[in-house]
């Protein structure tokens, strides 16, 4: 707890100092955070009961204390490999433009702005790509599920679980995304009936087996999957490594990783957002299936989470991605990969211009739908647990109940949001071309 009182000083000191939202200074913090600053914590021990280190997204940081606790290092320092280089290594950034349609229920909109939208995939793929010795185990039954987990523990090996986040509890996803949110965690220990799980949020979680069971079970796609990850015996060539995800994530914006959703990826998906904004003709435009009301209100403030918080760092993860590839630059030697942080940099702006231009748009309901999704990080980083997450979670939902948005001023409001978006896609397809143009250096 002191090294999150610490954290969240950290935090206040540059809201206060550059205005910035909660996400976004926790952020920037979180990218120098030294926990060994604080005066009751010291250097990690080995093993992942120590290394519960607070991060960005929670997915990626259990993930990374997952890495430092087998002692997986950047070859360039010697260090604990960071968040940001796990993110780039397991495909960094992309986007995804889509609205899922269910009876009696309100459109439901996503914009996802990470290389794979599956968040399990995302982590194993990062894990994958390290060359590490990865051992997956997928089953039906949720006793031989917990029986192999057992076994894990009990040799000292943590297991990265994929669970259903909906199911997980403090999620702030509707409830139609029941059963259809994969994340992953780390099952560190097991502590009498009940287990320890980094959950990324900066320190141990307990939670019960059949809490633990209900969550695996809840999505059931993957079957229990866990996967318990060894150091391979071969250390790999982290530079190769970087190289190629490199090359992955700059494909993925113009080839979609599922057929028949080519015009919902990379920059399509984005041009495709553009155009369905202003467009009264197609039945998928704004003003046709977000018209007005809470329908409105709801699509901007889901705009918004997916742009600073569903499966993504703060504006989009274009700043977490620029990180990564200053790191790629030094752990390579090779400059170009800074001058392509600094274009995404540029994008990490872009995106942000738009998220806070749907954050301050003067619509009442959807500027307190966004303060809640910040007071819920920020509940979130107090370890409150998730009983209270998720009362302030349900509050996100609440917010936009009701919204009375009328139907001109929102397409005035869509109109200019198209124009925020055109700009960030300027910004991205800049960032791109110079990083593919360092690419095709190496």
């Amino acid at each position: 707890m002191t090294r999150q009182s610490h954290l969240k000083k950290q935090i206040r000191a540059r809201m206060e100092k550059t205005g910035e939202r909660y996400s976004t200074a926790r952020a920037h913090v979180l990218g120098s955070f030294d926990p060994t600053t604080t005066d009751a914590a010291s250097e990690p021990a080995p093993g992942m009961h120590d290394s519960y280190l607070p991060g960005v997204r929670r997915d990626t940081t259990a993930a990374t204390n997952l890495l430092r606790s087998i002692g997986v290092r950047n070859p360039h320092g010697d260090t604990p490999l960071s968040e940001a280089m796990f993110t780039g290594i397991a495909g960094g950034v992309g986007f995804l433009y889509i609205v899922f349609e269910y009876p009696n229920m309100p459109p439901l909109l996503s914009v996802l702005m990470r290389y794979d939208t599956a968040a399990d995939q995302f982590a194993i793929t990062g894990l994958r790509r390290l060359g590490l010795g990865l051992e997956v185990s997928e089953t039906t039954s949720a006793a031989k599920a917990q029986k192999t987990l057992d076994a894990a523990l009990s040799e000292g090996r943590p297991a990265l679980c994929v669970v259903d986040l909906a199911s997980l509890g403090g999620a702030t996803l509707p409830g139609t995304m029941a059963g259809m949110a994969p994340t992953v965690v780390v099952v560190t220990e097991r502590n009498g009936d009940d287990y320890d799980v980094d959950l990324g949020l900066g320190g141990p979680f307990r939670m019960t087996a059949p809490e633990l069971a209900r969550a695996r079970a809840s999505y059931k796609q993957a079957k229990h999957r866990m996967a318990v990850a060894t150091r391979p015996e071969e250390v790999v060539d982290l530079a190769i490594v970087v190289d190629e995800a490199i090359a992955a994530t700059i494909d993925r914006y113009e080839n979609a990783p599922y057929k028949g959703f080519a015009s919902n990826f990379g920059f399509a998906g984005m041009r495709k957002w553009v155009r369905l904004l202003t467009d009264p003709k197609d039945k998928k435009g704004w003003p046709t299936i977000f018209p007005e009301g809470e329908r409105a209100c709801i699509a901007l403030r889901r705009a918004y989470q997916g742009l600073e918080y569903e499966m993504t760092p703060p504006a989009g993860g274009r700043g977490m991605y620029a990180a990564f590839l200053r790191e790629a630059a030094a752990l390579t030697g090779y400059a170009p990969y800074a001058s392509a942080a600094e274009a995404y940099d540029q994008a990490a702006s872009a995106w942000t211009r738009v998220s806070t231009f749907i954050a301050e748009c003067d619509v009442p309901e959807v500027a307190t739908g966004c303060e809640m999704l910040d007071a819920y990080a920020e509940l979130l980083d107090e370890q409150a647990g998730l009983a209270q997450a998720q009362k302030a979670a349900d509050r996100v939902t609440e917010s936009t109940r009701g919204g009375t948005l009328p139907k001109a001023k929102a397409l005035e409001i869509y109109a200019a949001l198209a124009g925020h978006v055109e700009a960030a896609i300027e910004a991205e397809e800049e960032a791109v071309r110079t990083l593919r143009e360092a690419r095709a250096g190496r």
